[in-house]
């Protein structure tokens, strides 16, 4: 195992070896769930910056304006269907196409072609866009329902970034999620010691909370204490307190469907240090972020020993719809159950095929029809 992980670190993906991927050996037939799905960290997507990135069997075009405002939108120009994501640039505060200059606002409507001509009635499809906890998110439904609830936001120190790293991976977002209520696997795969974990998904809320304590593998006579919250099908946040008072240490997993059974799952570590007090207070200001930085990316490093142990298990799991669960394995079937508030159902019993099953109630996305979303998401 632990040679097949270091394996993986090096390269950034798992090497072929006697054992299929779950999507070659299991065709994948689950749907995608609906939410907040992250598409990068932060400081991929920095002012006047364009990046495309896949997402449910298509593309999404992420930008941020010079000033700071993010959009995501489909890649289809609506004027001759050139890819945004090739060639585009920022000209102020609008993105233009390089094939026949047609620039778009910030609010998606086309301001003016490369004509000097009045400019057609023409938008972009933009999709729902939010950035929390050093993360990029965009919104997601099977019926193109407008964002039924929001990412927490954890008050984290924007000025200092994730280390973070990207794998592409078989696999599907509900079964990275159920890590966070696997806890049988917690001591047999990580070999986490004296294991102390407890909370379960309260159902029909899109958040879940599970608060642990355990001795690690690396500071074995250390007890520390862990939070992690369960953000939709998406993302576990971790957060662990340094002792003392010394500050925080956060990780982000995310897990973003590609296309069918794959996945991009980023994985990001930061450490912030409340202060370093061996040092005079003016020298610990100056000197705090940096030394963070450092340290963050060294932790990003012991962690990545951890989480490649799961990619994995991932890479390589078959989903098994009706498990043979025993005493020892967590909450992992009120996890399942749970779940389920993340799909659409198209035929669910009694209703129609435009019924979801959803957090709570709410009309498409920019007030377009069901049948143009699913368009829509169809290609993005």
């Amino acid at each position: 195992m632990k040679t097949l992980v270091k394996s993986l670190l090096r390269s950034h993906e798992i090497r072929r070896h006697t054992a299929a991927p779950a999507d070659r050996l299991h065709p994948p037939t689950r749907p995608d769930p609906n939410g907040w799905f992250c598409v990068a960290f932060s400081d991929e997507v920095r002012p006047g910056t364009i990046t495309t990135r896949p997402l449910m069997g298509g593309e999404v075009v992420v930008y941020r304006t010079p000033r700071g405002l993010l959009r995501a939108v489909r890649p289809r120009c609506p004027h001759l269907g050139a890819h945004l994501g090739v060639g585009s640039t920022l000209d102020g505060e609008e993105i233009v196409c390089p094939f026949h200059r047609f620039a778009f606002d910030p609010s998606g409507a086309c301001v003016r072609t490369g004509y000097d001509l009045p400019p057609p009635k023409a938008t972009l499809t933009q999709f729902p866009v939010c950035e929390a906890n050093g993360s990029i998110y965009v919104w997601w439904h099977a019926l193109g329902l407008a964002p039924q609830w929001q990412v927490p936001d954890f008050g984290m120190d924007d000025r200092q970034p994730f280390s973070h790293d990207t794998f592409d991976i078989a696999g599907h977002p509900q079964d990275v999620i159920e890590n966070a209520f696997d806890w049988g696997h917690l001591p047999a795969l990580h070999g986490l010691r004296d294991l102390v974990i407890e909370g379960t998904p309260v159902m029909g809320e899109p958040i879940s909370t599970v608060t642990a304590t355990a001795r690690g593998t690396v500071m074995r006579q250390i007890r520390q204490s862990y939070t992690l919250t369960v953000i939709g099908l998406a993302t576990i946040a971790a957060r662990t307190r340094l002792p003392n008072g010394a500050g925080d240490l956060h990780v982000m997993l995310h897990a973003t469907p590609t296309t069918l059974g794959r996945i991009h799952l980023r994985f990001g570590t930061k450490l912030e240090l409340a202060g370093l007090p061996f040092l005079p207070e003016r020298a610990a200001r100056a000197t705090a972020m940096p030394v963070a930085r450092l340290l963050s990316a060294i932790a990003q490093r012991v962690a990545s020993v951890d989480t490649g142990a799961d990619l994995l298990m991932w890479h390589h799991q078959e989903h098994v719809e009706q498990p043979k669960l025993a005493r020892g394995d967590g909450p992992i079937g009120r996890y399942r159950q749970w779940a389920r508030q993340f799909y659409t159902d198209p035929t669910p019993p009694g209703g129609t095929a435009t019924e979801a099953t959803t957090v709570n109630g709410s009309a498409p996305v920019n007030g377009a029809s069901i049948d143009e979303r699913k368009a829509d998401h169809s290609e993005v």
